[in-house]
């Protein structure tokens, strides 16, 4: 029976169906966008697909019963973090309660699966976390659905190209990291860092948006994106180092084209980074021309012949999220394929009804200990009968200031959820708070007042001033924070050196005073 992987990369649909590891369709498609015209009706980008692979699976007589999904980063959260080791049954709570401060969207917006690793030298668990918006998941259930396929996957490319290596009979042993690109075509380029075959550190980048000069050939504009290429390496690797000084990459396995190997071969000889171009033609086949929407959508086909170690599995946590939601709206669903056996249901309703009567005799028993208890009780008035009227409006007024003094406590708390929930969303790029100090005082000329202490670093000195004020003013945009605090100032404005880079570092002083609020 063939296999099918089908890449949903940023420029191109790429599908590959296979028998063993001999490919029997390779077709690219062109990803559909939307027609921006007037007169041109615009149809969602969805059915623009769906058109497109049925036309496809027609046309080449696409025989496939079930499939492995290819998706680029762009439409995936992919996260690594370490969190407290938990028990197994706190474990999901942890997740969560720590994702929550690497994902920009709400975590009831994403269907999302994750993995965990102990780590002996810390005594923790290092976790990855892979996410996607439930409408994206949705369209890609849905494409299966009308095509008739049962889905293996949803699998993040970088992981794809980590099977492609195990194919070309690389192991994943130790600490090693996989670069996988194609300057000849306009897809993402995947740099990932695995220990043990468990992804550490993954980035994605591309070609496209590069300014072409006035006389652009073939030859400068692949020695353009060479060094764009060059740069990015760079800084995922720069990147990496910072977030795991300890987890030394030992060999860098690239999956590409050969006529851009020789112009990085000095690169990385110069740059001391240990790397192996792998021969593409031994997984692919001779007669098959290299690319890497190819690569990544034959290893989705070879999903079951060459397993990872990576189980992350997007599908069937949207499935677990979709049969509780049933049960929540109808508890019967639960009993859907249950066979039912006469005498089983006979012997559970004897035990039910015998739990329940003793259950019931014993709680008769205690409520009568407790009647006699209460009819033991001395019997004390609250209010003396005889009271005058006066009397009892004289323990009113006392009652009414003991409430209103309650009530000022807790009037008066200041609730500061809201406001520096805001801050994150006015921080431009470049930009990250290093402390900051909440003084609310009892001055009626200064209720409170907020300082920020932040840093800069664009590598550009007037870039980084004019960030600091960027963040001023969304700060004073942004209506609830700036509706309690009614000045907003820049304190001072400086440069100081950090881990031998010079950054700008600046601080942001808020004041709440009651008489500019009214």
């Amino acid at each position: 029976m063939s296999s099918l992987g089908i890449y949903f990369g940023i420029k191109d649909i790429n599908l590959v169906e296979t028998s063993g590891s001999k490919i029997l369709n390779n077709v690219r498609l062109p990803h559909p966008k939307l027609e921006i015209s007037e007169l041109e009706e615009k149809v969602p980008a969805d059915v623009k697909i769906m058109a497109l692979l049925k036309d496809a699976f027609r046309s080449y007589r696409v025989n496939a019963g079930e499939a492995t999904f290819c998706i680029s980063g762009q439409d995936l959260i992919i996260r690594t973090f370490e969190i407290p080791l938990l028990p197994p049954s706190e474990l999901r709570s942890g997740v969560n309660f720590e994702a929550k401060k690497y994902i920009p969207f709400k975590l009831e917006d994403l269907d999302y699966d994750f993995q965990a690793v102990y780590n002996k030298k810390n005594k923790t668990s290092l976790v990855l976390f892979v996410g996607i918006k439930k409408e994206i998941l949705a369209n890609y259930v849905s494409f299966a659905k009308q095509l008739n396929l049962k889905v293996n996957a949803l699998e993040y490319s970088a992981f794809s190209i980590l099977r492609f290596l195990k194919l070309a009979g690389l192991s994943d042993n130790g600490v090693i990291a996989s670069l996988c690109y194609d300057l000849n075509n306009d897809d993402e380029a995947n740099f990932t860092v695995f220990e043990n075959g468990f992804s550490l550190f993954s980035r994605d980048f591309d070609f496209a948006g590069e300014p072409a000069g006035f006389e652009q050939t073939a030859e400068s504009d692949l020695l353009q994106k060479q060094e764009k290429l060059k740069n990015e390496i760079k800084i995922s690797f720069d990147y990496y180092n910072r977030k795991f000084p300890d987890k030394e990459v030992k060999n860098v396995f690239v999956v590409s084209d050969k006529e851009s190997q020789p112009g990085l071969k000095p690169f990385f000889t110069e740059s001391s980074i240990p790397v192996k171009f792998v021969d593409t033609q031994k997984v692919l086949g001779k007669t098959a021309v290299y690319s890497s929407m190819l690569a990544k959508s034959f290893a989705a086909a070879m999903f079951k012949q060459a397993p990872l170690k990576i189980k992350i599995n997007l599908v069937g946590s949207r499935l677990k999220a979709a049969r509780a939601a049933a049960a929540a709206g109808n508890p019967l669903a639960l009993l859907e394929g249950v066979k039912v056996d006469l005498k089983y249901v006979f012997l559970g309703v004897v035990i039910c009804i015998a739990v329940f009567g003793h259950g019931l005799m014993r709680t008769q028993a205690k409520q009568q200990e407790l009647d006699l208890v209460k009819n033991k009780r001395v019997k004390i008035n609250s209010m003396p009968a005889n009271d005058s009227i006066q009397e009892l409006f004289n323990v009113d007024a006392r009652y009414k200031k003991k409430i209103e003094a309650l009530d000022n406590l807790v009037k008066n708390q200041m609730y500061v959820t809201p406001i520096l929930s805001n801050i994150p969303r006015a921080l431009p790029r470049g930009v990250w708070l290093e402390s900051f100090n909440l003084t609310q005082t009892k001055d009626k000329d200064l209720l409170a007042e907020l300082a920020l202490n932040g840093l800069v670093y664009l590598k550009d000195g007037d870039q980084e001033f004019d960030s600091v004020n960027v963040f001023l003013t969304n700060l004073k945009k942004d209506p609830v924070f700036s509706n309690y605090f009614k000045e907003i100032a820049i304190s001072f404005v400086d440069r100081k050196d950090v881990q031998g880079r010079n950054v700008a570092v600046f601080k942001i002083t808020c004041r709440h005073i009651p008489e500019k609020s009214r």
